[in-house]
């Protein structure tokens, strides 16, 4: 959705790696690319050692809140396209390794793994 803009740099993961790559290779693979990770698996979140592969990925991570999932496809397109500056804003002012919860208003709110 983002790389339609061509205002962002946009890079779908299912494209570079395989579709059922563990998250603990993926992290590993993409520690020190400088990309940001959104997501709305919560999962990774608690699974211990998903979470620390993360932290130790040094990666910027997003998760789209609960409300994300119950968004259509079109919905969530526009709600993407119209929150990304807001998004874009936000992690270009906090360091590296950040991890961030974001609000459907597009408000990010760190947290700790």
């Amino acid at each position: 959705m983002l790389a339609a803009l061509e205002e962002f740099e946009v890079v779908a993961l299912r494209d570079q790696f395989p579709q059922d790559i563990d998250d603990i290779e993926l992290f590993q693979a993409i520690a020190g690319t400088g990309y940001v990770f959104v997501t709305s698996d919560d999962r990774q979140k608690t699974r211990e050692g998903e979470a620390k592969a993360l932290r130790e990925s040094g990666l910027t991570a997003l998760w789209l809140g609960p409300f994300w999932s119950k968004k259509q496809f079109w919905d969530q397109a526009k709600w993407v396209i119209n929150r990304w500056p807001t998004i874009d804003g936000y992690v270009r002012g906090v360091a590296p390794g950040t991890c961030a919860e974001v609000s459907e208003s597009g408000r990010s709110r760190p947290f700790a793994l």
